[in-house]
């Protein structure tokens, strides 16, 4: 049981420490939002998230992850959790959600448990969908965001809704960030034993925001493609939305697939740079996150089960 808990805890702290960018990062890189108050958005809005609108995402998880010992869930955990914290080493924005399937899956294959391949094929579906419709909807914001703000002749008046509209979308994905990455925790808690740790889970990814984010941030909000007030709000929204549709249908999906999706789109659309380098190692570190901690977990797992 404790081993759950501490697993659980450092998979949160993970999440905070990688996640916690796709929903603050563009505000901070865009220069609207200091880092030590994005941190504050983080560990409010993410505790809203988890508490009030994450039961169906850990309920996915949560069946996904029948039939496994606490000991075994707690190594599900810690070899998702190694994989995000070595992506976010490296500054990196990787999936949370897919580490953890990406274990689920080791562990289950480890066992020689039969994996539900019905429900990961609609997770790894979602995977794919949500960036391209994430990038859809920045666009779709942004074509009716930006006539609106022209309409504002107050050069005082236009600064201040534009940083209360980033504000916004940027408390908006903290809320996604609670209801879905940290809520895959709280359902692979749940299937260990541990029931109720939503709050508590989501306050230590607020640990993780304050310690170990800053370079991830840097890497979406500043890296990725130039933001400025317009396009960090209506990639933040787009991004947002895209995730808050997959968390009606249980979807587990990927906030930073969505937002990284959401950047890239809005840019090319408007002819702005894209770093197509750095979005090539995204999107490599994608594939490469749940390959790890699927084998992480299978090793662990296949020793634990051997008595080592």
């Amino acid at each position: 049981m404790l081993g759950v808990i501490a697993a659980a805890f450092f998979m949160a702290w993970a999440i905070g420490a990688n996640d916690s960018a796709k929903a603050v990062g563009t505000a901070v890189g865009s220069g609207i939002v200091g880092f030590r108050r994005a941190v504050l958005i983080i560990a409010v809005f993410t505790t809203l998230g988890a508490t009030l609108s994450g039961s169906g995402v850990s309920e996915t998880i949560t069946a996904l992850a029948r039939g496994l010992s606490p000991a075994e869930i707690a190594l599900v955990l810690f070899s998702s959790a190694s994989a995000v914290t070595l992506a976010s080493l490296w500054g990196k924005p990787i999936s949370t959600t897919q580490s953890i399937i990406g274990a689920l899956v080791g562990s289950s294959l480890a066992l020689g448990f039969s994996v539900d391949w019905w429900t990961v094929g609609k997770i790894v579906s979602a995977w794919f969908v949500s960036p391209v419709f994430a990038s859809v909807l920045a666009i779709a914001t942004y074509k009716f965001y930006k006539p609106v703000l022209k309409r504002i002749k107050c050069l005082r008046s236009l600064e201040l809704t534009q940083k209360w509209l980033v504000f916004l979308a940027s408390a908006f994905s903290a809320f996604n960030l609670g209801a879905n990455e940290v809520s895959n925790v709280t359902g692979l808690a749940k299937a260990g034993g541990i029931a109720g740790p939503n709050a508590v889970l989501a306050l230590v990814a607020a640990l993780g925001a304050l310690t170990f984010s800053y370079e991830v941030m840097m890497t979406l909000g500043r890296n990725l493609a130039p933001l400025g007030p317009t396009s960090a709000f209506a990639s933040q929204f787009g991004a947002s939305i895209a995730v808050s549709v997959a968390n009606v249908f249980g979807l587990p999906v990927s906030s930073g697939q969505a937002i990284v999706g959401a950047i890239s789109g809005l840019s090319l659309y408007k002819g702005e740079h894209v770093n197509k380098k750095l979005l090539l190692d995204i999107v490599k570190s994608w594939v490469r996150a749940p390959f790890f901690s699927g084998l992480l977990a299978f090793v662990l797992v296949r020793l634990f089960s051997a008595g080592f």
